[in-house]
């Protein structure tokens, strides 16, 4: 006969028994005591965190004999114990993994219409909800929101992201968590000391640390250790059966990094590597220990460390050594060696080279910062050097060629300068004309002097015209936003005019006649029809509020870069003069040509 494993042998079976969870533990006595009881409860969490096993004391608490609400489950009565043997016809557990389809849901949908046979309320466990189907979901939906009074349904699952919200929406959600190494330990040994296991010091919490918050994890791995070792199970046994690395070595690197020891860190990787241990292993316990030191420089908070007396005194006086700096570079640098580790043909290489980065560079983050102001210092005084001979560079023919056309103007200045720049004229001699106008002080004068004769060569633009084609072009933006609606109000007067309009798009606003662009001379005669273009006309006055004319075209006129109202429709596709537009209210009244820098 098969030997019953620790974790169901040892599986809770009462609120007191059970180890952790207390906000569920706390809430679900409540609601049996005060007969509060829901219809649907979903336990969402890791693995071996104990959600079946809270299903299985539900389903024994609305079930129990005893007489008083708050003493139950008892444990002991009838119907507890045959529902912790799995005789009890009316508490009916499914895996949701192998019963994935809808014709399952639909069997317990007809299924749960029956009273219990024996027990007071019929209770199904879905266990692992979210490998339901999408039509097995769609099929409870009904069924979880308004169940018979004499059913309970409690699902669990540990993926609850799988899970659709209409199903969350219809059932109180309890989150488990994972177990705390103390609170696993000491239960460790309490059954190791009820199954005659003899665990050393330190055993229980290595054991703990490998689950990784799992308290079936850590049966099992309890019970493979007591079939593996005769005698006392020691730390030793732990980390040879698990691959797991010595403490010491992890202790020995994290000293050789606070000394800035390179030698003695890599003497402490080849160490781990000749003992055969699991490399990846041992950098997540690096990684894990880097993070409980952080979490201790960083707050000083030792109840956030789920360790020992001893280990907190260790990591505490580490952390006294540490820089913050270093700390979180390392941190983030032997993090990134796991899949490092797992695909490098190299060996422990990826390892030692990062010991090696993390003792060259112990602060990086400390070290982008300075050099990047010194790059962009220089960059503004290059510029600033620049300008000052370019008052030397005019002074030659070759490149103010632009310039020598509105030299002769310029002698009329350097009559009465020659008194006032008196300074200025020592430093330059060749050209004492062209430095009169102290050109020093503002390097740029020539180029405002061309864009000014041409401001006074350009006629000056009619405000009435440009609000005009300014008013024209709005329009014809505000059609062309809302082209779709206005086709929609075309269909009930004529389906046919509404199909003729898919072909054409507004174009252009003329006075008080609009133009549409056409795709070919067909479209343009039926639209142009007196009862098409009436029809048009009218959809257009109640959409407008004005009445106006309606053109067709099929060719698209170039616009004129020199024209204005051309330079209006450009200067509208801006968006900052869009802006500018909609936020002020205002129109444009004239296009003036660009100032050259």
């Amino acid at each position: 006969m098969a030997v019953q494993s620790l974790y169901r042998k040892w599986r809770s079976q009462t609120f007191a028994e059970l180890v952790g969870q207390e906000h569920v533990v706390q809430t679900l006595r409540n609601a049996i005591a005060e007969d509060r009881v829901g219809h649907a409860y979903l336990f969402t969490g890791p693995r071996g965190v104990g959600k079946t096993t809270m299903a299985r004391l539900l389903a024994k608490a609305v079930n129990c004999l005893h007489p008083d609400p708050a003493a139950r489950p008892c444990g002991t009565c009838e119907m507890c114990t045959a529902i912790a043997e799995g005789r009890a016809v009316d508490v009916i557990e499914m895996d949701a993994a192998s019963h994935t389809s809808v014709e399952d849901a639909r069997e317990i949908i007809e299924r749960v219409q029956f009273r219990p046979s024996v027990a007071r309320m019929k209770v199904y466990i879905i266990d692992e909800t979210h490998m339901l189907s999408t039509a097995a979901f769609n099929a409870l939906l009904k069924t979880l929101e308004e169940p018979p009074d004499h059913a309970l349904f409690i699902l669990a699952t540990t993926e609850v992201h799988k899970v659709p919200a209409t199903i969350l929406s219809r059932c109180q959600r309890f989150t488990f968590v994972r177990h705390s190494v103390t609170s696993m330990a000491a239960h460790l040994r309490r059954i190791a000391a009820a199954e005659g296991i003899a665990l050393a010091d330190g055993a229980p919490e290595a054991i703990a640390r490998a689950a990784t918050g799992s308290m079936r994890d850590a049966l099992g791995i309890l019970e493979q250790l007591a079939s593996f070792v005769e005698g006392p199970i020691t730390l030793h046994h732990v980390q040879s059966l698990l691959g797991m690395t010595a403490a010491a070595e992890v202790d020995a690197l994290i000293a050789a990094l606070l000394a800035a020891d390179l030698t003695a860190a890599l003497r402490a990787v080849n160490a781990v590597a000749n003992q055969g241990a699991d490399l990846r292993q041992f950098a997540r316990d690096l990684v894990e220990r880097l993070r409980a030191v952080m979490l201790l420089k960083a707050t000083g908070d030792r109840t956030l460390l789920d360790l020992g007396d001893d280990e907190a005194a260790q990591l505490a006086q580490w952390a006294q050594q540490a820089e913050m700096a270093a700390l979180v570079q390392w941190v983030k640098l032997f993090s990134n060696l796991d899949y490092q580790l797992r695909t490098t043909p190299y060996g422990h290489l990826p390892l030692e080279v990062a010991v090696v980065e993390a003792l060259l560079a112990p602060a990086p983050v400390a070290q982008p910062v300075a050099p990047r102001p010194q790059p962009a210092r220089p960059q503004p005084a290059a510029p600033a050097v620049a300008p000052r001979p370019q008052p030397v560079v005019p002074a030659e023919p070759p490149r103010p060629q632009p310039v020598v056309p509105a030299e002769p103007p310029r002698p009329q200045p350097v009559v009465p300068a020659p008194a006032d720049p008196s300074l200025v004229t020592p430093s330059l001699p060749p050209e004492p004309s062209a430095s009169a106008p102290a050109p020093v002080a503002d390097p740029p004068p020539p180029p405002p002097a061309a864009w000014a004769a041409a401001q006074q060569a350009r006629p000056p633009a009619d405000p009435a015209v440009a609000r005009a084609a300014d008013a024209e072009l709005s329009l014809l933006e505000q059609l062309e936003a809302t082209w779709e609606d206005f086709k929609r109000d075309v269909r009930p007067r004529s389906p046919t005019v509404q199909a003729l309009l898919n072909s054409a798009r507004p174009y252009d606003v003329e006075g008080n006649t609009i133009v549409l662009l056409v795709s070919s001379s067909f479209h343009k005669e039926r639209l142009e029809e007196p009862k098409n273009r009436a029809i048009i006309e009218e959809v257009l006055r109640r959409r407008l509020g004005k009445v106006y004319a309606v053109r067709c075209t099929i060719e698209e006129k170039s616009v004129e870069p020199t024209d204005l109202r051309g330079k209006i429709r450009e200067a509208r596709k801006d968006e900052l003069v869009r802006a500018a537009l909609n936020i002020f209210d205002a129109q444009i009244v004239d296009i003036e040509p660009l100032e050259p820098e």
